[in-house]
Formats: structure tokens, C-alpha cells, sequence
């Protein structure tokens, strides 16, 4: 896997694990997320804010993952996802995110989740 490649799964699973300093971090200034009602549509601070007081999921695993490179800046994830949270059934959504490079970092633009039943 080619190291760009690592990085962004990588990232990807960060901000399902991690918590606010993760997203400070990986996300873009720019960056819309799209979740299931009631959530809705988030940007900018409302992304970070909306994590306060949820519990992390403790586990993710990715599956039918693809990966897109446009150009040499900018990427496209497309997974299945399947999360975890202790006392919970598991989650499991398609999801798709982008992200553009900045200097040596790729930094999230897009994320969106569809409920895979």
C-alpha cells in the first residue's frame, strides 16, 4: 500500500476512535459532514462541538474500501463501515470522505454516512 494510501486510512480511522483533538487536526476548515437524522449536516466548529459529551467508538472495521486520486492533492475514500460502542448493537454504514493535501498532511474536506440497515 503506498504510503499516501496508509496515511489516509489511517486518518480515517482516527476520527472514529479519537476525539476532538483528532478532528482539530484531520479536518479542514472548509470540511461538511452528512450523518443520519437526527445529526443532519455539520460544518466547521458545529463538527467538533458535536462531540462533546458522545461516547468514542472503541472499535471500526473498514471493508469494501476503495480509493480514488484525482490528482496528486485531493482523494476519495468510499468503505463500508461496521462501529462499535460497548453496550451497543453494532453500527454499520457506507460511508465516503474526501481529502485534499497540504503540504505533507491530507486534511478531510467531506464525510458522509448512509445507514447500511
Amino acid at each position: 500500500m503506498p504510503m499516501f494510501e496508509d496515511q489516509i486510512w489511517r486518518s480515517e480511522e482516527r476520527l472514529w476512535l479519537e476525539g476532538p483533538a483528532a478532528y482539530g487536526e484531520l479536518l479542514h476548515e472548509l470540511c461538511v459532514m452528512v450523518f443520519p437524522a437526527p445529526v443532519g449536516i455539520l460544518q466547521g466548529d458545529a463538527i467538533i462541538e458535536s462531540l462533546r459529551g458522545v461516547p468514542r467508538w472503541q472499535g471500526v472495521t473498514m471493508t469494501d474500501k476503495l480509493l480514488r486520486e484525482p490528482n496528486s492533492d485531493t482523494a476519495m475514500l468510499a468503505y463500508k463501515a461496521e462501529g462499535r460502542r460497548q453496550g451497543s448493537p453494532p453500527y454499520h454504514a457506507y460511508c465516503s470522505s474526501s481529502y485534499v493535501r497540504r503540504g505533507d498532511r491530507w486534511q478531510m474536506t467531506h464525510h458522509q454516512q448512509t445507514p447500511a440497515g
